[in-house]
Parts: structure tokens; C-alpha cells; sequence
């Protein structure tokens, strides 16, 4: 009987087959070790495996948290700089348009004239700071990696049972 539990090999950012073109496929002897080797030695390089693959994981997963860290901190420079207009914008140009209006005006109504005309440019920066800070995502790739080393572990330990209990 034949097994072929498909090893990952991490290369850079991805994991690929062996690319020594050798075959990760070991025979099932009737004397209940497979390719020569015990449960246990099989059982170990198992867990060897699942400890590289979450290693490599983890390793992904901070690549891929520092990219939308560094698209986050865009985003929240152009909220900060959305706020800071509005501070700047209140304390340099109010006392002077309300003034100004105030000339041709009641008071009051500069001065609300005035107050709208800033919340509005404000509100549109901090707006597109905003838009920039939803469009950050997760770890895609490494949620979708994951998904495939759990089926991969998934399908290896059952082909290995079944090899173990003499079922194809």
C-alpha cells in the first residue's frame, strides 16, 4: 500500500511541494511500521511538522499585520492632520472672519457662518482619513494558509490511522 501525505515545504512567503524532486510517498509494511520507521518516529516527524508550520505561520502573520500596520499609521496621520486643520483652522481664522462679518452682520450670525464653514472642510479631512482606515484587512493570506495546514494535518493523521490500522 501506498501513502502520499503531501509535506509542505516553506519557501520565502509560501509553502511549496519538495523541490528536490525527491517524493515525500513511504510504504506501509506488513510488520506495522511505515517505510522501516515506528508510530512513534512518524508520530514525532508529525509533530515536527506542525511545529514548523505554525512557526512559518507566525512568521507570516507579522509580515502581514506590519504592512496594514504601516497602511494604518497613513490613515491615522491623515485623521490627525484632519484634526489638527480644524484646531488651527478654529484658532487662527474665527476671531477674524467673525470680525470681518461681523461688519456687514449681527454678530451672531458671522460667527455661525464662520463655525459652519469650518466643520464642514474639517469633517471632509478627517472623512477621508477615515476611508483610508477601513480599507485595512486582516491577515488574508495567512487565515487562507491556515485553512489549508489544518485540511493538510486533517487528511495526514487519518491517511496515517488508517496505514496504521491496515486500511486503504
Amino acid at each position: 500500500m501506498r501513502m502520499d501525505p503531501t509535506i509542505p515545504r516553506h519557501d520565502g512567503d509560501e509553502f511549496r511541494a519538495r523541490s528536490d524532486g525527491a517524493s515525500d510517498t513511504r510504504e506501509f509494511s506488513s510488520d506495522g511500521t511505515f517505510g522501516g520507521r515506528g508510530f512513534g518516529e512518524l508520530f514525532s516527524e508529525f509533530m515536527e511538522q506542525g511545529r514548523r508550520l505554525v512557526r512559518a505561520e507566525v512568521t507570516l502573520a507579522r509580515a502581514e499585520l506590519k504592512t496594514e500596520a504601516k497602511k494604518a499609521s497613513a490613515g491615522a496621520g491623515l485623521l490627525a492632520g484632519g484634526g489638527l486643520v480644524l484646531f488651527l483652522g478654529a484658532l487662527t481664522f474665527v476671531a477674524f472672519l467673525v470680525a470681518a462679518l461681523a461688519e456687514l452682520m449681527p454678530v451672531w450670525a458671522s460667527a455661525l457662518i464662520v463655525a459652519v464653514l469650518l466643520l464642514a472642510v474639517g469633517g471632509a479631512v478627517a472623512w477621508a482619513g477615515l476611508g483610508r482606515l477601513k480599507r485595512i484587512h486582516g491577515p488574508q493570506r495567512t487565515i487562507q494558509t491556515l485553512k489549508e495546514d489544518g485540511q493538510w494535518a486533517s487528511r495526514t493523521a487519518h491517511s496515517m490511522k488508517s496505514q496504521m490500522h491496515g486500511h486503504a
